[in-house]
């Protein structure tokens, strides 16, 4: 997925995520161990999200890209996040957005959100 479509997808996802009463708190956290697309939270949860979009099923649905080493780098970076601003009292979730968007179009699209993913 390139740049261009990755930011589109985070922003579909972001969307998606206003609209069931999230409210963003950041988004492409970097930290040496990796990137957080999306950091939200509600009244119950803080939310590190990974979202994964792909323009055809050419390869694949795009919840196959979240593999154990993805997984493990996200953890990752989600806890060096925590231990960065230990202010949060808001239990951590880990989801996964993936967003289909059949032959490239961008105003049709399958949001799949896996809470608690992994």
């Amino acid at each position: 997925m390139g740049r261009e479509e990755g930011g589109r997808g985070e922003q579909i996802a972001l969307q998606y995520l206003l609209k069931k009463g999230y409210r963003l708190l950041q988004s492409n956290y970097n930290a040496p161990c990796g990137e957080i697309d999306l950091i939200v939270y509600n009244d119950l949860y803080i939310v590190f999200v990974e979202v994964k979009m792909r323009a055809s099923r050419d390869y694949g649905h795009p919840l196959e890209t979240v593999t154990p080493a993805k997984q493990k780098k996200i953890k990752k970076t989600a806890e060096h996040f925590l231990l960065k601003n230990r202010r949060s009292t808001l239990q951590p979730r880990i989801d996964v957005i993936a967003i289909d968007a059949p032959d490239g179009g961008f105003e049709q699209v399958e949001i799949t959100h896996i809470e608690n993913a992994f």
